[in-house]
């Protein structure tokens, strides 16, 4: 009886963390990839869909983190006109992994940008970068972004 009740509790464990289908890490591949499309073609209005109304940014050239929720939609929205404004940006991941568990899915990596200003030389930056997507309603949404510079 001790032994039966030991397999059905291992049992349940293995299920309840089990690793996620092909098809959701799929789901979140595409998911990302969708973000990279819109970001590159710059369309700005669908960028802005994509992210979660609670999500967080964090990137290099930001002290500290943004948090949708206490920055407000109005502000959230400048960010990505000036960001979206200021120069053309290309991101090309090089490197990526996903991992989906439960209603997660997380992306990182390696990613390199270009970015072209109006005026002046092009840039190219390598960048580590990470993603964080929850997943509401059947739809992958953008929970937190983070990229920064690699070591030197």
């Amino acid at each position: 009886m001790k032994t039966r009740r030991v397999v059905l509790i291992v049992v349940w464990i293995l299920l309840s963390f089990s690793t996620a289908s092909a098809e959701d890490v799929k789901a979140l591949e595409d998911a990302f990839e969708s973000v990279i499309e819109r970001l590159n073609a710059h369309d700005q209005e669908g960028f802005m869909k994509v992210w979660h109304p609670e999500a967080i940014l964090i990137v290099y050239n930001y002290m500290f983190p943004v948090d949708r929720s206490d920055a407000g939609d109005e502000v959230w929205t400048q960010i990505f006109e000036d960001f979206f404004t200021t120069a053309k940006i290309t991101l090309t991941p090089v490197d990526v992994d996903f991992r989906v568990v439960g209603s997660t899915g997380v992306v990182w990596g390696l990613a390199q940008t270009m970015l072209e200003p109006e005026k002046g030389k092009s840039v190219v930056q390598s960048l580590r970068v990470s993603a964080t997507f929850v997943e509401v309603d059947g739809t992958w949404k953008l929970m937190s972004w983070h990229s920064s510079l690699p070591p030197k």
